[in-house]
C-alpha cells in the first residue's frame, strides 16, 4: 500500500508551540510516508513553529483526511476563544467516525501518565475521552512514537486490505493456467456432485491470488491445490496460502495434489498441520477428493 497517497492524516497536535516529543511524532509520520489534511506540517518541521489552524478549518481538515491522529499530553493547549483544541478536534472526528464506519481516530499518550501536575481541565477532558472510545478509537501508551506509528500503518493497512466476492463451497479447486486442461477433467467429474468453486492463476495478473484464495478458502469446506507441469509455482504458493489461512489453526484442510503423469522432478511435498499431499494419476483425482471431503463431513 502506498501510505502517503492512501492515508491523509489529520494531525491534532501543538501547531505554534510544539512539543519535543510532538515534532518527534510529525518526523516519524512523515518518514513512514504519511501526507496530512493541511499544510502546517514543513512549517513545524523545518522551523518547528507555524501559525496554527484555525479552530473553523479543523473540521474541513479532519472531513479530508482518511484517519485522525491525536497527541494528549498533560498540557491543554487552547484556541484564543478559551476552547480547547484537542478537545474540540477530538469531538469532530468522533462526529465523522458516526457518519463514516471505516474512518479511525488514532490516541497517543506515551508511557505511564502523571497527572500530579496537570491541568485540571486537560484531566477532565482525558477521563471524558477514555469513556467515549468506539470500536474506530484506538488509545496507545507506547512510549515510542517509531511503535506507535508502526501500529498505525499495520492498522491501516488491515484495513485497506481489498474484499473479495466469494461463495460457500464444498471444495475449492485451485490450479495454475498451465495446468488448466488437466485440472478441467477433475472439475468435471466434480462438479455434479459437490459444490465446487475454482480459481485459475494466471501469470502477469494484478489480481492479489494469495488474498482472494485466502477469502474463499475461508468459506469452503476444504480446498485442493493441483499441479502437473507447474510445479515450479506449486509449493512455494502452498506454503504462502497456508501461512496466510493460519496454519495448523487454518479453518479447513488443504489437499496438495500433483499428477501422477507429471515428470518425478516436478513432485513437491510439504508437511504441515491441516495439509496432505498425494501423487495420483489425473482419473483418481477426483475420487481421492471425494473421499477425503467425506471424512471431513463425518468428523463433525
Amino acid at each position: 500500500m502506498d501510505t502517503a497517497t492512501a492515508n491523509k492524516v489529520f494531525l491534532s497536535i501543538n501547531k505554534t508551540e510544539p512539543s519535543k516529543a510532538e515534532k518527534r511524532l510529525l518526523r516519524t509520520l512523515q518518514r513512514a510516508g504519511f501526507s496530512f489534511s493541511s499544510q502546517f506540517a514543513s512549517g513545524i518541521a523545518q522551523s518547528g513553529i507555524s501559525g496554527g489552524t484555525p479552530i473553523e478549518n479543523a473540521d474541513i481538515e479532519i472531513q479530508n483526511s482518511s484517519c485522525s491522529i491525536h497527541f494528549i499530553e498533560k498540557k491543554q493547549f487552547e484556541n484564543s476563544d478559551g476552547i480547547s483544541l484537542s478537545e474540540y478536534h477530538f469531538d469532530e472526528a468522533r462526529k465523522k467516525i458516526e457518519k463514516d464506519e471505516r474512518y479511525k481516530t488514532f490516541i497517543w499518550m506515551p508511557g505511564k501518565f502523571d497527572d500530579s501536575d496537570a491541568d485540571k481541565k486537560q484531566l477532565d477532558f482525558i477521563n471524558r475521552l477514555q469513556h467515549h472510545l468506539s470500536n474506530n478509537m484506538i488509545l496507545s501508551r507506547v512510549p515510542s512514537a517509531i511503535q506507535f506509528v508502526e501500529d498505525v500503518r499495520l492498522i491501516l493497512e488491515q484495513q485497506s486490505t481489498k474484499v473479495y466476492n466469494t461463495e460457500p463451497a464444498d471444495v475449492f479447486l485451485i490450479y495454475n493456467q498451465t495446468d488448466e486442461k488437466d485440472a478441467m477433467r477433475i472439475q468435471m467429474m466434480l462438479s455434479g456432485i459437490l459444490k465446487l468453486v475454482k480459481l485459475i492463476i494466471v501469470q502477469n495478473s494484478d489480481i492479489n491470488y494469495e488474498e482472494f484464495a485466502a477469502q474463499q478458502m475461508n468459506a469452503s469446506k476444504l480446498s485442493v491445490i493441483y499441479y502437473k507441469n507447474a510445479s515450479e509455482w506449486a509449493l512455494p504458493f502452498v506454503q504462502q496460502i497456508w501461512k496466510k489461512v493460519g496454519g495448523a489453526s487454518a479453518k479447513s484442510p488443504i489437499l496438495f495434489i500433483n499428477d501422477a503423469e507429471a515428470a518425478l522432478s516436478g513432485t513437491k511435498s510439504f508437511k504441515a498441520p491441516k495439509v496432505s499431499c498425494f501423487t495420483l494419476p489425473n482419473e483418481l483425482i477426483p475420487l481421492e477428493i471425494k473421499v477425503q471431503f467425506d471424512s471431513i463431513n463425518e468428523n463433525k
